[in-house]
């Protein structure tokens, strides 16, 4: 993962929603208002969540992201090698379907890591398909939830 501060002043000036709500009582566990702290001072106009929007003042932004990064899985390379052929084609069929082809092979190379509601649709193919086994994916990393 790269350096915080280049990851977030990266997301602040290509288009990533921006929170700057100081009186939210979320706001400093809150990725949306701690990427908007490294919007760079030339930007003059952007896309931002109103610091006015009154859903923040009571705690229960409709926008709230959490500002700490999770483990995910990632890549899906060895991910068939113990299923017999048909569930293999089967699941991935179904995955497909449920995303699309290219986002499919994105998650299967390992392009891009795997968030907590994909790995829920994963197992969720899986076990419809009749595969009970763990599943194995290559790998892991640490990411936030854009």
């Amino acid at each position: 993962m790269k350096k915080k501060e280049q990851l977030f002043s990266e997301k602040a000036n290509n288009n990533y929603l921006c929170c700057f709500n100081n009186r939210c009582s979320r706001h400093a566990e809150c990725l949306h208002w701690e990427v908007g702290q490294y919007v760079d001072t030339k930007t003059g106009v952007l896309t931002c969540i109103s610091p006015r929007y009154l859903g923040a003042v009571n705690g229960s932004c409709d926008f709230f992201c959490d500002n700490k990064p999770i483990t995910m899985p990632v890549g899906m390379l060895h991910f068939y090698d113990e299923m017999p052929a048909k569930t293999c084609r089967d699941i991935k069929n179904d995955l497909i379907d449920h995303t699309s082809r290219a986002t499919y092979y994105k998650f299967h190379r390992g392009d891009r890591p795997i968030t907590p509601d994909m790995l829920t649709l994963i197992e969720s193919v899986c076990r419809r398909n009749g595969w009970k086994r763990p599943l194995n994916f290559d790998g892991e990393t640490k990411d936030y939830l854009w």
